[in-house]
């Protein structure tokens, strides 16, 4: 028996609307036991329908948006020429999307993010912008969502339900990021604003006969508790989806509080494949264990759906599937399925779907040294992107700031939010600096090692399984590389401003602020000798380096000599 009722593989924007890219991801989960198809894009929705109703469809139904079509076409074209033909053009594809999942037995859930409209919508109504900002709180947004989503199931009833973000100020309009001052927007608390979105989707989606599936998408503990607070008066057959850790997907932080606590509804898990917050899959980490131990903890809390997300709808071009975190597809997969299931069994499949296992006796071998290989590889990346499990790096890249870093670290991905000991993680002290160095030095030891193995191969791959291994590993190390000098020249930094000038630590300093040239130097060379993925030039950007050398001599925070 499953561990979990929904299994779901999610695909975000770009790949969202490849067609080859869709096909492929249904014929990975057939293989792999999962069961739900989730197509993630902020304005998905708002692709597929008009709505017809604020051009001029009067009639009481249509069968098809093409009926639509034939009393609005005027109006469309009149007000957004560039928009008349997208939405029933991408019907086309959505439909046949939903036709190839049917017939391979996978449900598909559509996620967005609201509120999101055609903007010719603020012409039509110009009460919805005042004092040069959008109201959040205008009662025509309630409107408006039971009619496009009316509108949706009526040309996409196969669509089993939506998943939605509504604490997010990532959407268009969001009461968390409401920059109105209007008396209606003073009066309105974000309880309220959660609740009369809820429920305006959810007249629809039920009438529909499908389901709402709220995600609990915050980036601190204030609003973590005014949207559970929300959420606990819904009905009951709204269901509700919450990352696996309280803030963003960052595995050194705890498992969110929330999972289980919200008695009376369905609740969903989401994880991550691709690393958004762990290195892109160019620093490699298999996630194996964690995934292990926070499904166990899912499962113990009675959830019933988890979902595993394969790329990051700001980084398009770049999936898990692209990179050795493909591993963390297969591990989730079996792990969803059967939570004793075999690691070197997660690391065979894959192995011989990639067709890097040579016809040779040693495929057994084989399967256990790159298992081997990759299950240190988190251990790595914590100590990379991370300082002292704080995130220490922008979705994965270098800071570009002294100020920068500790924003990151201590305001937007605060980890004393949730584990008020970590209060003086990056403490400058100089017992807890000279720990926090370390931390960085031993990050590039271990990789080193790990690019040796991979250097030294196994007779039972495949030439192009042993030289693809090499080339990630190779990248990796300059990774860390790259992540060592930054998080010591900022850490070095900051001891100065804070203590003055610092003579050891200074030389160290110095030190670290050649290392960002000469850095920057190789990485170009290397994006001039290589022809790799564009993703790991995105990574091992020199600008960045130049950036933060910049800014510590701007600052002069490097010493005299720097």
């Amino acid at each position: 028996m499953s561990a979990f009722a929904v299994r779901a593989l999610e695909i975000h924007s770009q790949y969202a609307w490849d067609y080859e890219w869709v096909a492929r991801a249904l014929r990975f989960m057939q293989q792999r036991g999962l069961n739900t198809l989730v197509l993630h894009r902020n304005d998905l929705v708002d692709l597929v329908v008009y709505p017809g109703q604020y051009f001029g469809a009067k009639r009481e139904h249509y069968a098809s948006i093409f009926e639509r079509y034939q009393d609005i076409y005027q109006q469309l074209y009149r007000y957004t020429p560039t928009r008349r033909s997208g939405p029933y053009q991408r019907r086309a594809y959505l439909k046949r999307v939903l036709e190839m999942a049917s017939r391979a037995g996978v449900q598909v859930w559509i996620e967005n993010k609201e509120l999101y409209f055609p903007e010719i919508l603020l012409e039509f109504h110009p009460e919805l912008v005042k004092d040069g900002h959008i109201c959040a709180c205008e009662p025509f947004w309630w409107e408006f969502t039971e009619v496009k989503y009316r509108e949706f199931f009526e040309e996409f009833p196969e669509v089993a339900g939506i998943i939605v973000a509504p604490a997010t100020g990532e959407s268009k309009v969001s009461i968390s990021s409401n920059r109105c001052t209007c008396a209606l927007c003073r009066g309105t608390t974000k309880q309220d604003w959660f609740k009369r979105l809820a429920h305006a989707m959810h007249k629809p989606i039920s009438a529909a006969g499908r389901q709402l599936v709220i995600r609990d998408f915050v980036f601190d503990a204030k609003t973590h508790a005014e949207i559970a607070a929300a959420m606990e008066q819904l009905p009951a057959d709204i269901a509700f989806s919450l990352k696996n850790t309280p803030h963003d997907f960052y595995p050194t932080f705890p498992d969110n509080p929330r999972i289980g606590a919200v008695p009376g509804h369905q609740q969903w898990v989401e994880y991550d494949a691709m690393g958004q917050y762990y290195g892109w899959g160019i620093g490699v980490s298999a996630m194996e264990d964690d995934y292990r131990r926070r499904l166990a903890h899912a499962q113990e809390r009675g959830v019933s759906g988890v979902v595993i997300r394969t790329d990051w709808e700001s980084l398009d071009g770049h999936s898990a599937f692209q990179t050795l975190n493909a591993f963390n597809l297969y591990a989730f997969s079996a792990l969803a399925n059967d939570l004793q299931a075999d690691g070197q069994r997660m690391a065979r499949d894959w192995l011989q779907d990639r067709g890097w296992l040579a016809p040779a006796p040693d495929a057994d071998g084989a399967v256990a040294w790159v298992h081997a290989l990759l299950q240190p590889t988190w251990d790595v990346v914590r100590r990379t992107c991370y300082v002292n499990d704080c995130v220490f790096s922008d979705s994965s890249q270098l800071p570009v700031s002294v100020e920068h870093a500790f924003w990151l670290a201590e305001k937007k991905n605060s980890l004393k939010d949730w584990i008020a000991e970590k209060a003086n993680a990056l403490d400058t002290g100089e017992a807890n600096l000279r720990q926090l160095l370390a931390e960085k030095d031993e990050a590039l030891a271990r990789v080193r090692v790990l690019q040796a193995q991979a250097a030294a191969g196994h007779p039972g791959l495949t030439a192009d399984a042993r030289r693809e291994l090499c080339e990630a590993f190779d990248a990796f190390e300059r990774y860390v590389q790259a992540f060592r000098v930054v998080a010591q020249a900022v850490l070095l930094a900051r001891r100065r401003s804070v203590h003055g000038p610092q003579g050891e630590f200074d030389a160290v300093l110095r030190e670290r602020m050649e290392d960002l040239l000469r850095l920057a130097g190789e990485f170009r060379a290397y994006a001039q000798e290589t022809d790799l993925n564009h993703r790991i030039y995105t990574l091992l950007d020199p600008d960045r380096l130049l950036a933060l050398h910049g800014d510590l001599v701007r600052q002069g925070q490097a010493g005299d000599k720097a």
